[in-house]
Formats: structure tokens, C-alpha cells, sequence
């Protein structure tokens, strides 16, 4: 009987520590600060062509202040912070007449920029921005506005054409040219099969200008 006695009080003792200690984890889980989100190192529209890469921000350029040396940079909702030195390597910028020795005021508000960095005690500091560049189409692979409004009012199959919106999904979710389809650059070869079959078809794309 003592024996019993003895079982049944070890077995309930145990039970309370079990108790005890688990009520204590949970008060020191709760009691452990939160960890702050991580913020995105891409922008969503350039998530289109590129990942993420260690020691790379893509986004939109915001303001440079060259008294504190700090390049302020939107990814999204986000933003970032990168200082920088004299060493900054500086790609596709060109500087203001007005003042050649600062070339990052060259830089328009929501510009797209890549920027290489390195981080030491907690903070970025940036040692390349590369400026998205304009890209260059021939005279005659261009057309015109008006020569585009004339064909959305015959239509695709009165005006034999095909209107192709290259900006992500997003965008064109957003608003279009009528009649155009979306065929995203970076998903081109996977929806080729939209083309016209008739390779004699006119095919006019369009995105969000020439960059």
C-alpha cells in the first residue's frame, strides 16, 4: 500500500513539474521579442526578370544625400537606407550639367536601380548603382500613337494585327490598350503559341515606355 502510495505521489509530482516547465516555456516564448519582418530585396515588377541575389537590392530609386552620403531606395512598401563612399561605382547616371561632381542628382525620383552592397554592423553600405537603360529600337520598328488608335478601331481581324502587352500580369490586370493580350517578356517563350500563324500578321508590342 505505502509502495502505491509512494507511485501514485512520484507520478503526480512529475506531472506538476511537466506542468511547471511547460507553462514556464511558453512565458519565456511569449516574454522573447519578435522578430521584425524581412524585408524584399526585389521589387515585385522586377521579381519579372530577376531573383533575389545576396549582396543586391532592385527597386526604385527615392533621394541621395551627399552631406550624409546615403542613397534612399523603395522596394515596394519598403525602404532602404545605403550609405556610401567616394569609391561608389556609379553605371548608366549621367550628372547634371549643373553639377558634374554629384552625378547621382542625375537620378529621377522612382528611377529603376540595381544596387551592389556590403554590410557591416547592421547597415548597408552601397558600392554599385546601375540605372535601368533606355532601350534602343530602330526608326522603322516603331509606330506610331495615332497609327495604333487606328488600328484598335478596326479591330484585330479587320486591321490584321496583334497587340501584345509585355508588362508583368499585374499591370496589365491594371489597364490596357483595347484588344492587346498580355504576353509578359519574361514568360515569352511559354506563351509563344499566342503568336498569329500567319507570319505575315503585323505584331505591335507595347510595355511601360523605353526602359
Amino acid at each position: 500500500m505505502l509502495r502505491k502510495c509512494i507511485s501514485t505521489f512520484s507520478f503526480a509530482a512529475a506531472l506538476m513539474i511537466g506542468s511547471f516547465a511547460g507553462q514556464a516555456a511558453a512565458q519565456e516564448k511569449a516574454a522573447a521579442p519578435a522578430q521584425p519582418p524581412t524585408k524584399p530585396s526585389v521589387a515585385k515588377v522586377c521579381g519579372n526578370c530577376h531573383q533575389p541575389q545576396p549582396g543586391n537590392l532592385r527597386g526604385n530609386f527615392d533621394s541621395v544625400a551627399y552631406k550624409t552620403k546615403s542613397i534612399q531606395v523603395k522596394i515596394d512598401e519598403a525602404t532602404e537606407i545605403l550609405r556610401f563612399d567616394d569609391n561608389l561605382k556609379i553605371m548608366n547616371v549621367q550628372a547634371p550639367a549643373d553639377n558634374p561632381d554629384q552625378p547621382l542628382y542625375g537620378l529621377k525620383k522612382g528611377k529603376e536601380v540595381r544596387i551592389e552592397f556590403t554590410e557591416k554592423d547592421g547597415k548597408k553600405f552601397a558600392t554599385l548603382i546601375s540605372a535601368k537603360t533606355t532601350i534602343k529600337v530602330a526608326p522603322e520598328k516603331q509606330v506610331k500613337t495615332e497609327d495604333v488608335e487606328k488600328l484598335v478601331a478596326q479591330g484585330p481581324k479587320k486591321g490584321k494585327y496583334m497587340l501584345i502587352d509585355a508588362r508583368p500580369l499585374p499591370r496589365f490586370q491594371e489597364g490596357s490598350i483595347p484588344t492587346a493580350i498580355n504576353i509578359p517578356f519574361p514568360a515569352f517563350e511559354k506563351m509563344k503559341d499566342k503568336l498569329p500563324a500567319d507570319k505575315a500578321s503585323l505584331i505591335v508590342y507595347y510595355c511601360a515606355g523605353v526602359t
